[in-house]
């Protein structure tokens, strides 16, 4: 009696391990995806503690006076040429300036942009600005002292510095609404994520 070893896969086998594969992707991905969504959320947070810490440092330097700073590095809107936030606060924070990076940070340049001959379309403010973060109210807050901007004479939602932005993510990098969630450091100098307003009609 003759013995045949089978080699190899029927047609049929193929097809039902590939749906099985499939299957498991399908079901393993969002699990990944949501923890890796997490993950990034987290980190922009931890970063923007970072920087509220080494702002705190620096407003204990300078008689507790907002720094000037200037919104981008690409785009100069104030009269003086003011440095960005990445520059003035280099002298507190040790190592490379990766803290101002949000992992989930995404730029689209249009052609017409002057940054476009030098950067690809796709591509971050980190990238192109030193910083995902953008720096608020810079005409308000710079060479003030704490407590004298107008800002902070402003009723707000009753949270007085705690519903202040102070630094932002360009935009509603994190995902968790149909906006997006944009995380911020507040003038109280401490971080959390916020809903992104949706965009106006």
């Amino acid at each position: 009696m003759q013995r045949y070893v089978r080699n190899g896969f029927t047609k049929v086998e193929a097809i039902l391990l590939l749906g099985t594969s499939g299957l498991l992707i399908a079901l393993v991905a969002p699990v990944l995806r949501g923890s890796h969504v997490q993950k990034n959320r987290e980190t922009c947070l931890a970063n923007l503690g970072r920087i509220g810490q080494a702002i705190q440092s620096y407003l204990s330097d300078s008689g507790n006076r907002w720094p000037y700073v200037s919104k981008l590095a690409s785009v100069k809107l104030e009269s003086a040429q003011w440095p960005t936030l990445p520059m003035v606060l280099s002298p507190y924070l040790s190592g490379p300036m990766e803290v101002f990076h949000c992992p989930a940070d995404a730029r689209r340049l249009d052609k017409s942009h002057a940054l476009s001959s030098r950067f690809t379309v796709d591509t971050t403010y980190f990238a192109t600005e030193g910083t995902s973060y953008e720096w608020w109210f810079g005409e308000v807050y710079g060479g003030k002292k704490v407590g004298d901007e107008s800002l902070s004479r402003a009723a707000g939602f009753g949270m007085g510095r705690a519903d202040q932005p102070l630094l932002s993510d360009f935009g509603p990098f994190h995902e968790g609404d149909d906006q997006g969630a944009i995380n911020t450091l507040n003038a109280d100098l401490k971080p959390r994520t916020s809903r992104a307003r949706p965009a106006r009609p």
